[in-house]
């Protein structure tokens, strides 16, 4: 049975099709859908009287339902070997008014063609259609005590381009969107049918994200492989006309940014390049003891589950802060982290415990905490001063590395502090418990589920975790001061990691 959804997949990749049919993965969600959309779509429409589809309803029970309800929700239809399932259609006059809604603030003019793949396959049936709107997350929308669905959901005859604007009527994208769908059904089926599908390496392996599939389809690069050049449009160009490693790189073909000049550098030098004048300019200039670093978790949430939250708001809910008195000094640790809605409590805690005065090490702040506490401090206005000061007093310490001014070849072309924690030193991530951000997030999601026994072991491995971003921050800068005082790169040896280190 070829379901609708899986046409996107396939038009994406045949590869990814045929390995989603062969070896599914299921992928950890990214995002908390903390409410079930259908349910918030019922009550923004006012339906409280309709037939609900199943999953694995045959394809005989929505049918008999077009004659027995006016509403009807979820639906199943089939025609030959294709399944659709229609989330709202209501029975007007002149045919069914259908609904698509979407967990996102923004659906995409993209989406035209599967909403017309759908009314296509309606057609086919014999089930006339006389409008279509999409309902979708109002970004704008800030909850109060109690959710308001009329606030939280739109409802539109448009989709929206790439800058997040309504151009076009749905109708007129949809007019654009014919194309003859049993081909591409016909061309499912003969790729689903093959014993073995090879991908050929393409910008859809990597665009937005990396491909679920993209370590099953190529075998890993050496190190210094040309296809590990960051910003590059043509590596895989260069890749096939026979250029291997970075320092082969056609300079025709380069973007010629500083990172991109900092990995051919690192070819040419054996491994390893850096600007020594710009690190120690950085590390002069940069940092005011006592030096903190500080690292947050949070969950993301596709629907506001607290008071003063929009879509997709984030909440902090464990944050691990190692303070460094004077260079070189013991580490002193201090960490948090709570269930709910524990962003009062967050931020009260960070407030204390923060030194009043020198430089906050973070790691891709402008992305990361930064943004977090400027969130915080819209959402509590009593704090923005306080949370304005810490936001200034930030150093991130991924800027050398986005910058070009270290490049080690093993770092294939990322900067994570997972990855330079293997350059710097001889510890790995593998060695927690926790080892992602997700499965931390995950772990953060079932604690309330637990009972104090189980609850207090989970706490442990994710202050572990936590702890360990901190501390990979300190073996980070104190692997850059060494370098630029000896000229050398030394391997840190670290015997255990500890929430007391």
């Amino acid at each position: 049975m070829i379901h609708l959804s899986d046409v996107k997949k396939f038009e994406r990749c045949a590869t990814f099709y045929w390995r989603h049919v062969h070896e599914p993965i299921y992928p950890k969600p990214f995002v908390y859908y903390n409410e079930d959309l259908i349910e918030l779509v019922k009550k923004r429409l006012r339906i409280t009287d309709c037939f609900e589809g199943k999953r694995g309803d045959a394809k005989e029970v929505a049918l008999a339902a077009l004659k027995e309800h006016k509403v009807l929700v979820n639906a199943r239809f089939v025609y030959e070997d294709l399944r659709i399932k229609i989330p709202i259609m209501i029975k007007q006059a002149q045919g069914y008014v259908l609904y698509f809604p979407y967990a996102n603030c923004y659906p995409k003019e993209s989406e035209a063609q599967y909403i017309k793949d759908h009314l296509t396959v309606l057609k086919w049936l014999g089930i006339p259609v006389s409008a279509v709107y999409v309902i979708h997350l109002n970004a704008a929308y800030i909850r109060e005590e109690e959710l308001c669905v009329d606030a939280l959901l739109c409802i539109n005859d448009c989709l929206y381009n790439a800058h997040n604007r309504m151009q076009h009527t749905l109708d007129s994208l949809l007019e654009k969107c014919a194309r003859d769908l049993q081909a591409v059904l016909l061309a499912m089926r003969h790729v689903a049918a093959l014993s073995e599908q090879k991908g050929e390496r393409g910008k859809n392996c990597t665009r937005g994200a990396k491909c679920l599939y993209f370590d099953r389809c190529f075998q890993k690069p050496q190190a210094n492989s040309i296809l590990h050049l960051v910003n590059s449009a043509h590596k895989g160009r260069m890749e096939q006309q026979g250029r291997k490693t970075l320092k082969e790189v056609d300079l025709s073909l380069l973007e010629g940014n500083r990172l991109q000049y900092a990995q051919i550098m690192a070819d040419q030098e054996g491994g390893l390049f850096y600007d020594r004048y710009a690190l120690s300019s950085w590390l002069k200039g940069s940092i005011v003891y006592p030096l903190s670093y500080l690292d947050f978790e949070w969950e993301t949430y596709a629907y506001p589950p607290y008071s003063g939250m929009k879509p997709y708001d984030v909440l902090c809910f464990q944050y691990s802060l190692h303070i460094e008195e004077t260079k070189g000094a013991p580490l002193l640790h201090k960490q948090f982290i709570k269930e709910k809605d524990c962003r009062i409590s967050f931020i009260e805690k960070l407030l204390a415990d923060l030194p009043k005065e020198g430089s906050i090490m973070v790691f891709n702040m402008e992305g990361a905490e930064k943004l977090r506490l400027k969130q915080l401090a819209k959402q509590y206005p009593q704090y923005r001063e306080q949370l304005h000061v810490v936001c200034d007093r930030m150093v991130d310490l991924a800027l050398p590395f986005v910058s070009g001014n270290f490049y080690h070849i093993d770092m294939e072309g990322f900067y994570s502090l997972k990855k330079l924690v293997t350059i710097f030193s001889d510890f790995s991530y593998e060695e927690l418990e926790i080892s992602y951000g997700l499965d931390a997030v995950q772990a953060w999601r079932m604690l309330q589920e637990l009972d104090e026994q189980t609850q207090a072991v989970l706490k442990e491995q994710l202050y572990a975790y936590c702890a360990m971003d901190t501390y990979a921050m300190w073996i980070v800068y104190h692997s850059l001061l060494s370098l630029v005082e000896t000229g050398c790169l030394h391997k840190m040896h670290i015997a255990s990691v500890n929430n007391d280190a």
